[in-house]
């Protein structure tokens, strides 16, 4: 295991920010007050006005820019340029007098040279700034980046024969060998990024079948403590979208080096509600004492499973150790 700078979702992250934008902010603000050791330097409420940092006694703003797919080619300047003319509008009032530009991408020549044609003494802290900042502060800064596991091919192979019928087993095996990428893996539920070799020819149906072999979440459980049935629901998602099971990875656009999720669904039920995710179904239809006891009875056997599945994501990783020693 080991962890690894990446300055993207899901490796980068902050667990109180769902949205990346936001977590980059935090995240900037983290280390530029480890960097200046200061704890003076806060994130701006919104209306930020081009000013999502602010460093009161040194009179700096930072504008804090992210990149999610991590391509140089994707940094919109545009948008960096109408934050830098909205921080113009309020210079007077917040009293700025240096600007910083935050981005966790490498900035090319010509976006800088539009950004300096906006703002001449802007400065602007790219990739390389960064990886540096968080190899100075390895330790203030775990939390923030996901454990990379590597699973050897050997595991894949493995799993590929106790999950499926022999006949059907060679075929997968003989396309890991014959058209092998790597894949970066990561589960909704879980803290730990996994780097897979698989084949592009691979379905999703396949990725799933490997994935349920890997982790051995439990197919359905009864919280006996709450009277409640709970299941879970597998899909695999890339670039935000569910890829239907029979299609291959290649058609599905994913390739060498893509990121893909393994999206597991809590769904809990007894006689009088159903429960997915964050909806709750109530099949009866007044909202009364009953079912707010059944909504708490829910979200406790929901509690319970997830802890289940987390032991389980858990000994998977001890798993991979084993087999790595």
């Amino acid at each position: 295991m080991s962890t690894h700078y990446r300055l993207v979702p899901p490796f980068l992250y902050v667990p109180e920010e769902q949205d990346f934008s936001k977590a980059w902010e935090f995240f900037c603000c983290k280390l530029m007050n480890l960097s200046n050791k200061t704890t003076e330097i806060y994130v701006r409420n919104p209306p930020e006005q081009g000013v999502d940092l602010y460093y009161p006694s040194q009179r700096i703003a930072y504008q804090c820019k992210s990149v999610e797919s991590g391509k140089s080619g994707d940094f919109n300047v545009t948008k960096a340029v109408e934050s830098i003319e909205a921080a113009k509008r309020i210079q007077a009032e917040l009293g700025w007098k240096e600007y910083v530009l935050c981005v966790n991408v490498a900035i090319s020549g010509a976006a800088e040279a539009t950004l300096k044609k906006a703002l001449p003494d802007i400065e602007i802290l790219p990739y390389s700034h960064w990886i540096g900042l968080c190899e100075a502060n390895p330790v203030e800064v775990e939390r923030n980046f996901r454990r990379l596991v590597e699973v050897p091919r050997a595991k894949v192979l493995d799993a590929i024969h106790n999950r499926f019928l022999e006949h059907y087993s060679d075929q997968l095996k003989k396309k890991v060998v014959d058209t092998p990428f790597d894949v970066f893996l990561y589960s909704n539920r879980h803290d730990t990024a996994y780097r897979v070799p698989v084949s592009e020819d691979f379905t999703c149906r396949d990725l799933l079948g490997i994935f349920r072999e890997f982790f051995k979440l439990p197919e359905s459980d009864r919280i006996s403590s709450e009277g409640i049935d709970v299941s879970l629901s597998h899909a695999v998602v890339f670039n935000g979208k569910k890829v239907p099971l029979y299609v291959s990875l290649k058609d599905a656009g994913i390739a060498h080096g893509s990121v893909i999720t393994y999206w597991t669904t809590i769904v809990w039920k007894d006689a009088e509600a159903k429960f997915e995710g964050d909806v709750i179904h109530m099949i009866t239809s007044d909202m009364n004492e009953s079912s707010r006891t059944l909504s708490q009875r829910g979200k406790r056997a929901v509690s319970a499973f997830s802890d289940r599945l987390s032991q389980r994501f858990q000994d998977f990783d001890n798993s991979i150790s084993s087999w790595n020693a």
